[in-house]
């Protein structure tokens, strides 16, 4: 078997939709996954598809996850197809909850800020009229109907599979050691059985891709950010919109459950899940939606979601350094953003067009003394 066009590190949702975007576009592609795919962030995510309420302005961030936002009706449709697996992509809308004034009046301002996205802000009542679950305690909500969710687990398989289906190959359980290089070109990646050659490398390993930059002799400053999240049982009446609020987020899924999420927290590399992580969510839950305090207990989880100083991704080329693309630091926004990411990435492994915010997310702002000093200043551009 010859060696692929391009190599992928990294079988998270960022990675799988890379592999899917290139193999689509008639490139051939091997992707490695050291564990399971999704085993990390990728798998401990909620899913949520929701720029626009979100964003505190339009720029960069808000630009790249709306141009996502809208590729995703007909790329779910798509997956589907070829893979078989429902990535249960929902338009369910978001109803972001104010339970104080300071809250009400800042979502306000959201709504005010974005009128062409369709926001509209709800009183109370039309706020439980709209979801009756409700708290009666609200100020009001934010509601944008255009956002939603996947579920994550299943949105990244199905990249892989699909990809798979066009061709490329996906080794699981197979890590990558390092890289293989020409000068000042990458060529390939070191595994277990061997160098694998290849015509270019896209590192997509989550937060890990800060080891790979090392490889390079570059500091990348990704940070581990602990993201604790649990299910439970949906209450009865179920209720269909996200619903966001003062320490959680509740997002309900086909199979009957609610996820809700999600901590945020400074915990280096260590994945366990806390009695006071998981406290502070069923504390906040039922703040939001008063029946889910009478649900059953599902699960809990963590993952590892990789935070940049300015909270931006990482996604282009290296300086100095043919043949390789990053594609890491999306922080929660990994799923929300990957149809994009994999379009850029294509960009800049085919040479096309780049779209004008591409220059926001480019490697060489965090790297080097650049990257030094956005850690430093905790510079923030969203």
């Amino acid at each position: 078997m010859g060696c692929p066009d391009v190599i992928i590190v990294g079988g998270g949702v960022v990675g799988c939709a890379a592999a899917y975007s290139l193999q689509s576009a008639g490139l051939s592609v091997t992707l490695y996954e050291r564990e399971e795919l999704a085993s990390q962030a990728s798998g401990a995510a909620a899913g949520m598809l929701a720029p626009i309420c979100e964003a505190p302005d339009a720029g960069p961030f808000f630009q790249f996850g709306l141009h996502s936002l809208a590729l995703f009706p007909e790329l779910t449709a798509r997956l589907r197809e070829l893979s078989g697996i429902d990535p249960q992509y929902l338009p369910s809308g978001v109803l972001r909850v104010a339970l104080t004034p300071a809250e009400r009046d800042h979502l306000r301002q959201q709504v005010k800020r974005l009128p062409e996205h369709g926001l509209e802000w709800l009183a109370p009542d039309a706020a439980r009229a709209r979801e009756a679950s409700l708290t009666p305690e609200l100020e009001g909500a934010l509601w944008s109907p255009r956002e939603g969710h996947v579920y994550s687990p299943l949105m990244t398989r199905a990249y892989a599979l699909a990809a798979a289906r066009l061709g490329a190959r996906i080794e699981i359980g197979t890590p990558v050691l390092g890289l293989a290089r020409e000068g000042g070109r990458v060529c390939g990646v070191q595994t277990p059985g061997g160098l694998q050659t290849a015509g270019h490398v896209v590192l997509c390993a989550g937060v890990w891709t800060r080891f790979c930059a090392e490889w390079l002799g570059e500091r990348l400053p990704l940070e581990p950010i602990r993201g604790q999240i649990l299910a439970l049982d949906s209450p009865a009446p179920p209720f269909r919109p996200i619903v966001w609020g003062e320490g959680a987020y509740l997002v309900p899924k086909l199979d009957g459950s609610v996820i809700v999420g999600a901590t945020e927290e400074r915990a280096g590399f260590d994945r366990r899940t806390t009695a006071a992580g998981l406290a502070s969510l069923l504390e906040a839950a039922p703040r939001l939606v008063p029946a889910l305090a009478g649900c059953a207990f599902r699960r809990a989880w963590a993952g590892l979601r990789p935070d940049t100083p300015d909270h931006l991704p990482a996604i282009g080329p290296v300086p100095g350094v043919e043949g390789l693309t990053l594609a890491a630091g999306h922080y929660r926004n990994g799923v929300l953003l990957s149809p994009a990411t994999g379009e850029l990435v294509k960009a800049y492994v085919t040479g096309g067009a780049l779209p004008p915010y591409a220059s926001a997310f480019h490697p060489a702002r965090l790297l080097g003394d650049a990257g030094v000093a956005c850690e430093a200043s905790g510079a923030g551009v969203r």
